[in-house]
């Protein structure tokens, strides 16, 4: 599902952010990125998601080599990824059911197809009676579901989890970890979710992926302790 392979970043203005990253991520996996601020977890989701190209290296995800995409033809290939931000960024002017089928508009998918998608995804992740309900009715984790539920509304084939619970107390985030490890069971999506909740990394044992200065520090393929990230 995807594949790094020899992959280095380094910005123009010098910074470098990976160098030589070789991974393989296999489809239905649930992954952390763990690691200290500075140690190229955000430069890892930019190459995923085409927002950056590699300097060396191919970044190969659902079979398509990222790196080597003309800059017109990245949206089409972010419809296969589905991305979760810690601050929701949703639209507060729409109602949940509007958040959710924007996602689909935007792709021209038909109406009939649309509500029938965001009625599914809104019972997925438990929002069955907020459809009518605005962003800011809703309590932080409520909003974290609306941001999943958007996210994976166009059943991408891997779901990047950029610090989801970064906002939320304990009791939430672990009820979105538990609904993540759903999706991943019940949609077979496969997630990457970048965190610096060790608690929850401890909690839910993962594959965790630990990198430090721009390189992979550990590849935990079980999960196990982790003791601090800074």
């Amino acid at each position: 599902m995807i594949t790094l392979a020899g992959v280095s970043k380094t910005y123009k203005n010098g910074v470098n952010a990976l160098y030589d990253i070789n991974l393989e991520i296999k489809q239905g996996e649930f992954v952390y990125i763990i690691g200290p601020t500075g140690s190229g977890k955000s430069t890892l989701i930019k190459l995923l998601d085409g927002e950056e190209v590699p300097t060396k290296g191919n970044v190969d995800v659902v079979g398509i080599n990222v790196g080597k995409l003309k800059h017109s033809r990245v949206p089409l290939y972010r419809r296969n990824i589905g991305v979760v931000f810690q601050d929701f960024r949703l639209l507060e002017a729409k109602t949940v059911f509007e958040n959710i089928s924007y996602a689909l508009e935007v792709i021209n998918m038909k109406k009939d197809i649309i509500r029938h998608r965001v009625r599914q995804v809104m019972n997925l992740v438990g929002l069955d009676d907020k459809g009518s309900s605005f962003p800011n009715e809703l309590s932080g984790g409520q909003q974290q579901r609306v941001a999943i539920a958007r996210a994976i509304a166009n059943k991408p084939k891997v779901l990047i989890a950029d610090e989801p619970t970064g906002n939320l107390d304990p009791v939430k985030s672990d009820e979105i970890m538990t609904l993540l490890e759903k999706i991943n069971r019940e949609e077979g999506t496969t997630i990457l979710m970048v965190t610096h909740d060790i608690t929850l990394v401890n909690k839910h044992r993962k594959r965790t992926i630990v990198l430090e200065n721009g390189h992979v520090a550990a590849d935990l393929s079980e999960g196990g302790y982790i003791k601090h990230v800074q």
